[in-house]
């Protein structure tokens, strides 16, 4: 429950976006940072969750996250200034960091069995590829018949009777066997650096402008993060431990976790105003016209995920969900020189939002956590879900340079959204160059 309406919360809020720029009064480029902010307070934040998980307790870092992400959600439904609501983003941005790598842990110490364990988190996986799907299907409905503020009320009731059920059902921590966390200067530092280098990529187009502020900001970020880096190898309890990054299975998860993030929201952005701007459906029409694609998603995560693990294993089955995400940017591409223009359109949201993400994310949550001890397990999930915020978060700030610099150069509408889904294709073409580099014919089938 608690992934499903975090994965939802993220989609489910584009919709929205048309009715947000009026209310408040800001254009699409800026408007961006209510889904910027959030990812980033996330990815920066999340590694700190997986440390508390590991030190404090699973169940008790997952309840009072959950906590936050609904007294947040609460609080930015009643949103009357842009400042305000981006000041909520990142509390629930705070909130889903400790609730998601302490779910992943519990996950991990309650199925011990590999095989259970990959099929339990293939499950976690798949639900939060339905919860995107699904708040784009729903999410247009919401803010066309109930106000853009529901897409935050709508969390309040549900991830309520999720932290009721946790309270209830969730075993009680065990002592903690890991160091108390003692870091917070780190994870405050890297949620900075990713907050700083968004800025930097969406401020790209405004260089001349202020090219010696712009230098310096960007020398304090090289300053910082050598800082950073430098500080974790000597720290007693570092943020994150590189020697994970050894293993194979770390490595290529968390690459394919950033390039799924970056891809993904982007892709979810754009075909947002896509829809509502240049094809001028409604809110709810758009919603409508997603929901089908929603229900498949899950209908491929319960019935024929398993079955992919079992015949061709994590990496290929990624491989084939990678090859979906880049099958459906490209059918966007091709919508753009075609007069199918509605049929292109359907494929693409057919390859990426039922098949690309449902097969794709579980691989990636999959690889990133299976070869780590037991006692980094957490930390291990903390910096999966970084890696997927980082790439989302960055990839949005790509999206608002790409509109800013087609407001300020006077490109057209279709040259830049053709530039950014060229970027996007690129990056699922190296994805899947990264899983199958990866690929081995040891890579053994999940039962």
């Amino acid at each position: 429950m608690a992934i499903f309406f975090e994965a939802l919360d993220v989609s489910v809020l584009n919709m929205a976006i048309p009715q947000m720029e009026s209310f408040f009064h800001f254009g699409t480029d800026a408007i961006q940072w209510v889904q910027t902010v959030y990812v980033l307070c996330y990815a920066g934040l999340v590694l700190l969750g997986g440390r508390l998980a590991d030190s404090i307790g699973k169940k008790k870092v997952f309840v009072a996250g959950a906590c936050c992400f609904v007294l947040a959600s609460l609080a930015a439904g009643f949103s009357l200034t842009f400042t305000w609501l981006l000041l909520c983003r990142a509390l629930q941005g705070v909130g889903v960091a400790m609730a998601i790598p302490a779910a992943m842990a519990i996950i991990t110490n309650t199925f011990t069995v590999p095989a259970e364990r990959n099929r339990a988190f293939g499950i976690f996986g798949a639900t939060a590829g339905i919860g995107f799907a699904t708040g784009l299907a729903i999410g247009g409905l919401i803010s066309n018949y109930l106000g853009w503020q529901w897409v935050f009320f709508i969390n309040v009731p549900v991830i309520s009777v999720a932290v009721l059920l946790a309270v209830i059902y969730i075993p009680g921590d065990e002592k903690a066997v890991t160091k108390p966390v003692n870091n917070i200067v780190s994870a405050l530092l890297i949620t900075g650096l990713m907050m700083l280098a968004a800025w930097l990529i969406h401020d790209l187009g405004n260089i001349a402008q202020h090219y010696t502020a712009y230098g310096l900001w960007l020398i304090l970020f090289l300053v910082a993060g050598v800082f950073f880096i430098r500080r974790e190898r000597v720290h007693s309890s570092p943020l994150v431990d590189f020697r994970l990054f050894r293993l194979h299975g770390v490595i290529t998860g968390n690459i394919g976790a950033i390039l799924l993030g970056g891809v993904f929201l982007s892709y979810i952005f754009m075909l947002t105003i896509y829809l509502q701007e240049d094809l001028h459906f409604s809110a709810s029409r758009a919603g409508l016209l997603l929901f089908p694609f929603s229900i498949l998603s899950g209908i491929i995560s319960k019935f024929v995920l398993p079955h992919l693990f079992q015949k061709l294993g994590v990496i290929r089955t990624g491989m084939l969900g990678n090859a979906f995400m880049l099958a459906g940017i490209l059918f966007f591409i091709a919508s753009y020189f075609s007069s199918y223009t509605f049929l292109f359109i359907l494929c693409a949201v057919c390859c990426i939002n039922s098949f690309g993400m449902a097969i794709t994310f579980p691989c990636v949550t999959i690889l990133a956590v299976q070869s780590v001890p037991e006692q980094q397990q957490g930390l291990a999930s903390g910096i999966n879900g970084t890696a997927n915020s980082m790439g989302g978060g960055l990839g949005l700030s790509l999206v608002g340079l790409v509109m800013q610099l087609s407001e300020t150069k006077g490109w057209s509408g279709y040259g830049a959204g053709l530039g950014m889904l060229a970027v996007l294709a690129l990056a699922a073409i190296i994805q899947l160059v990264v899983f199958y580099r990866r690929s081995q014919p040891a890579d053994v089938a999940v039962a």
